[in-house]
């Protein structure tokens, strides 16, 4: 019998192109012989195009800056380090009062500058930017001694968004579009400015193009706010429309919870996971309400609306609202948007809540020729099936004034939902809302993390660091084979016997998975390098405010950086500042940011365990943990 090395390569391409991403790595580490042979780089870059094509690692590839090679080693051993909670890098970035982090970019905002850092390609200290020199050119003086305020809102494309409010009158406030690239005079670096009539809830999203600014306050005929949309042109060639766009009938104003906003190849896209603004008494279904407008034409006759993609029957059971996160996320496999919502539900009506991702795909129904009028109708996605259930008896309690939604169920398929507890078995401790300060889900490597609070680990260091230990908390899940005995419905052990499944070939939507226990990371051993984890995610905040604090932190797909602030007591300690810790999945940010100052300390796992330019590199990988319990690492 031929075994798989000893197949000819064009019979091994083949073969290995009908394989999944992880399936290709997985095989090439199996002998020697497979190794060289799928570390070829026609294959590699198959691999990369057929699976990853959308990816950070593909676009340098295609840019010749890496080979494809070095991408599939790459986005795997991220995706892996992830999903594993095995992070390649820690350190603490700098302090600061507030920060962005985006594309890879860190702007973080200290005193009077903004100082920026690119952790993907920086090898030096972070840029300053002096953002109160450059306001003070841009507005008309006000009053003296007005007190004043700066927000970081937004970053993308070497742009970064800045509101700057001062308190002598309700509408003295402005938006700022700021250039953070290098070796520009400082009179140059606004992009565009333009004063607002209200910040209520102000978000930004933007382009190199084209900024959009929203703010939730605009009034329906119903009586309730809404989201009213403005655009700030960021190049000279593109016409500003006079008039916001209102995006009417559109529900939710909690950024995160109830609404998500993004940008995304081209289109401005508004989800909502809300359906109506007052509270039904009689209602079956919940939808997703999404629009979306191009970038260069937000009107009203170019709205595509679908307020009807499937999000649940209500009947499911309740939801505990404190743990909903919505989001829009690319699949780096296919570049489509994607909706992650996170819930917290009492399935069944049940006496325990359970945590559940959902992911669902969005869709518009076709275009239709339409008029090019301004008040012409949005297009809409039309209703599907009947408008009411036909054998319920609350129909008949129906009035006038109701407003209720109703929807078929449909299935739910293992791909889109992932249980917080795959394994019934997994003895991993809950955290409450309080003690879980970040929460997030990776796409890319069906993840979620959570930052939390843990008062049983390191006792010592907390009393220390004013409060209880920082650490993630991950838990994840991969394909499974046809038959394999860790997934959802099996048990935890191979020698237990799997439910029977049917013997017909699978689809997609037929998939099975294999759930990982969930792990908490860095590890409580009080090992030396463990240690020094702890005291990197657990820096100390101003001691003044004793043990009260507050955390921020953003996620992508490769890095979670978040910022310690002490709690905020009075208006005065809004530009207290903090510590900004990155926690790193991906060993090229351990490689590029090699600078510490004074206010930036590392440890970085590597495979040496070597000290470079005053960092200190520790062992931290799978088989290697005999060191620490015997105190032996470094």
């Amino acid at each position: 019998m031929t075994s798989l090395d000893e197949l000819p390569y064009d019979v091994l391409y083949c073969i290995a192109s009908s394989l999944s991403f992880d399936d290709v790595v997985r095989l090439s580490l199996t002998c020697r012989q497979l190794r060289l042979l799928l570390n070829e780089t026609t294959l590699c870059r198959r691999t990369i195009e057929t699976h990853v094509p959308h990816s950070h690692e593909a676009k340098l590839a295609r840019r010749e800056e890496i080979t494809y090679r070095e991408a599939v080693q790459r986005i795997y051993e991220r995706r892996s380090a992830f999903a594993k909670a095995a992070p390649l890098s820690a350190r603490i970035l700098g302090h600061g009062s507030a920060f962005l982090y985006r594309q890879g970019v860190l702007c973080f905002l200290t005193g009077n500058y903004i100082r920026v850092l690119d952790l993907h390609t920086s090898s030096g200290p972070p840029r300053a930017i002096d953002i109160i020199s450059i306001i003070k050119n841009e507005v008309p003086p006000g009053i003296p001694n007005v007190e004043s305020k700066v927000s970081l809102l937004y970053y993308s494309d070497d742009i970064v968004a800045v509101h700057y409010e001062r308190k002598s009158r309700p509408s003295d406030s402005w938006i700022f579009a700021i250039s953070t690239k290098a070796d520009i005079p400082t009179d140059l670096r606004v992009v565009a400015r333009e004063q607002l009539e209200s910040s209520s809830r102000l978000f930004v999203r933007h382009t190199a193009s084209y900024l959009y600014f929203g703010t939730h306050s605009g009034t329906g005929t119903h009586g309730h706010h809404e989201w009213r949309i403005h655009r700030m042109s960021l190049g000279h060639e593109h016409a500003i429309p006079a008039e916001g766009l209102q995006l009417e009938d559109f529900v939710g104003s909690d950024i995160g919870s109830t609404v998500a906003f993004e940008i995304h190849e081209g289109y401005f896209y508004a989800l909502s996971n809300q359906t109506s603004f007052d509270v039904e008494e009689v209602d079956w279904t919940s939808f997703y309400h999404c629009i979306r407008f191009p970038l260069e034409r937000p009107f009203k006759n170019a709205l595509e609306i679908n307020a009807r993609i499937y999000r649940r029957q209500h009947a499911e059971g309740p939801i505990n609202d404190s743990w909903t996160d919505l989001s829009l996320q690319v699949d780096e496999s296919t570049n489509d948007l994607v909706i992650v919502e996170s819930r917290r539900e009492w399935l069944e009506g049940g006496s325990t809540q359970h945590r559940t991702f959902y992911t669902q795909h969005i869709s518009f129904p076709d275009s239709q020729s339409s008029s090019s009028s301004p008040d012409s109708s949005p297009i809409a996605a039309p209703s599907t099936g009947p408008a009411l259930p036909s054998d319920d008896p609350y129909v008949a309690l129906l009035t006038s004034g109701d407003n209720p939604h109703w929807a078929p169920s449909q299935p739910r398929y293992l791909r889109y939902t992932h249980p917080e507890y795959g394994l019934k078995a997994d003895p991993a401790r809950p955290f409450i809302l309080a003690r879980t300060k970040l929460r997030a889900y990776n796409l890319s490597c069906s993840s979620f993390i959570d930052l939390v609070e843990d008062d049983k680990c390191c006792g010592a260091y907390a009393s220390s660091n004013n409060g209880p230990c920082l650490r993630l908390r991950i838990g994840s899940r991969r394909l499974a084979p046809l038959h394999d005995d860790f997934s959802l419905d099996g048990a935890s052990g191979k020698a237990k016997v799997m439910q029977e499944s049917s013997l017909r070939p699978l689809s997609g939507l037929d998939d099975r998975f294999r759930y990982s226990p969930i792990k908490m990371w860095p590890p409580s051993e009080r090992c030396p390098c463990a240690k020094r984890l702890h005291q990197i995610l657990n820096p100390p905040t101003v001691a003044k405010l004793g043990s009260n604090r507050t955390l921020v932190g953003a996620v992508d797909e490769r890095s979670v950086v978040y910022m310690i602030r002490p709690a905020r007591l009075s208006s005065g300690d809004e530009d207290c500042i903090g510590p900004i810790v990155l926690v790193s999945f991906d060993r090229e940010i351990g490689r590029q940011t090699l600078v510490t100052s004074d206010d930036m300390a590392d440890a970085v796992m590597s495979d040496d365990g070597a000290t470079a330019q005053g960092e200190l590199r520790l062992k931290w990988e799978a088989g290697k943990a005999e060191a620490c319990k015997d105190h032996r690492c470094r």
